[in-house]
């Protein structure tokens, strides 16, 4: 579709926006939510909108008064609706309807065809004004959640600088992702851009696998090689790892970041022109303590940290990466797209994801070849429902249990997070995501209930 539309949609379930959102980009759509009757008025007043989609359930509002407060900013309004008997007779108000749950298909056959039969009057910017920036980092990271717009925001500032670049963050992050985008949006995208996995190479090859050797160097160098260095010149490397690096390799390296040179085995000196990204899972700081990372090599490393953050830290896109993920792997594996149900969407939101996006990704990948959501609920387990199916013994105890040493009132606190965290997303849930009902039934004050969203990542 090479026209743009803009849809705007007001619904109260935040993941059911970030789920329909992220379908309706698919289809070239710029879409706008509001969880507020009045927020969709103003963006309806600033924005020529082409498509209305609006919660049949927004804040327990009646629908048709909403749909008759906002269709004089547009001439095509859709209600979304898990009951669909009653729409029918009024016709006049809506185009029709989106059932729940989402239907990916459904919202294909209603909405597609309605976008490219009706003009655009939402022309693009000229392409002095387009980023070109943005696309390549948008489609590299996926989300739209506070956390991550911000790290899309370091990486676009410092893309076409030289500066060296530390990516930090657990494991399954996308800190290799966020290296490509840096790749991507910098002066040299179209010279070299070569990985090294500096853990998964032996200590005894690493020194020749980054710096090249001379023939005759060793027993077996029969002929020069040149190094991943010389390979990358004038381009980028990107060392991931890179606190597995062994000390002696630390001080070429800081050669190379200090001078642009450093010496092949055998002797000759080599000089480059290379951008160094590094990426680590580990603590250097406190590597540094220990002794087995450089201070000197960690200073000139970390010109500019990013830090990738955990999926549990941004839930809220959770369903653009599952509806991303499940696209990619029917295509791949040629399967029939089928959306994932309201139910799993649920464990997701509610599980921590150890592994991170990573994890996530393998789920989907495993529901597409196996074909089935069933496979994969024993690994949704949260941490209390761990303890309670592990099987106690006959004295109550929990069985295979290892024992080591641990803080109980921690673990106290933990659990009691857990529980809070369940009960006020089951609470919002019943009450579609009105808070001030939410805040009724869980015996709270709306304010209090408004920082704990904060403070659990239960708000957009």
């Amino acid at each position: 579709m090479n026209k743009r539309h803009n849809v705007l949609l007001l619904i109260s379930n935040p993941v059911q926006a970030s789920y329909l959102k992220a379908l309706l980009q698919n289809f070239g759509c710029q879409v706008y939510i509001a969880h507020r009757y009045n927020e969709g008025i103003r963006i309806a007043r600033e924005i020529p909108l082409q498509v209305m989609i609006i919660d049949s359930f927004f804040h327990g509002m009646d629908w048709q008064k909403v749909v008759k407060g906002l269709k004089r900013f547009t001439s095509h309004v859709y209600l979304l609706s898990p009951e669909v008997k009653d729409i029918s007779s009024r016709s006049n108000l809506v185009d029709g309807y989106i059932k729940l749950p989402i239907m990916y298909m459904d919202l294909k056959e209603k909405i597609f065809p309605l976008l490219e039969n009706i003009p655009s009057s939402c022309d693009p910017p000229p392409s002095s004004t387009i980023d070109p920036d943005a696309s390549y980092i948008n489609n590299l990271i996926l989300g739209e959640s506070k956390r991550i717009k911000e790290v899309k925001n370091i990486i676009r500032r410092v893309a076409e600088t030289d500066v060296t670049v530390l990516l930090r963050g657990e494991s399954g992050t996308g800190k290799e992702l966020a290296a490509q985008a840096l790749y991507k949006c910098s002066r040299r995208r179209d010279k070299p851009f070569v990985k090294v996995l500096c853990a998964a190479i032996p200590e005894g090859l690493l020194e020749s696998e980054l710096f090249g050797h001379e023939k005759g160097a060793f027993t077996g160098a029969h002929r020069s090689k040149p190094g991943k260095f010389e390979f990358a010149n004038g381009g980028t490397i990107f060392l991931d790892e890179i606190g597995d690096l062994p000390l002696l390799l630390q001080v070429k390296l800081l050669q190379v970041l200090q001078d642009g040179e450093f010496s092949k085995i055998g002797g000759k000196e080599v000089k480059v022109d290379v951008r160094v990204i590094a990426a680590t899972n580990k603590n250097l700081e406190k590597s540094v303590v220990a002794g087995s990372f450089r201070e000197d090599l960690f200073y000139r490393l970390n010109v500019v940290s990013i830090t990738m953050p955990p999926l549990r830290d941004r839930k809220g896109d959770i369903p653009i990466l599952t509806e991303h993920f499940l696209h990619k792997y029917c295509e791949l594996y040629n399967r029939d797209y089928r959306p994932l149900s309201r139910e799993l969407m649920d464990r997701f939101m509610a599980y921590d994801w150890p592994g991170n996006v990573r994890e996530l990704e393998n789920m989907v990948k495993r529901i597409i070849v196996l074909g089935s959501e069933e496979a994969i609920l024993p690994h949704l387990q949260t941490a209390s429902e761990v303890v309670s199916t592990n099987g106690a013994g006959p004295d109550g105890y929990v069985e295979d249990f290892k024992l080591k040493k641990c803080n109980l009132r921690e673990i106290a606190k933990e659990a009691v997070r857990k529980a809070e965290e369940e009960a006020i997303r089951k609470a919002l849930i019943a009450t579609r995501w009105n808070k001030r009902k939410a805040a009724e039934l869980l015996s709270i004050s709306y304010k209090t209930l408004f920082y704990k969203m904060k403070e659990y990542n239960l708000l957009e």
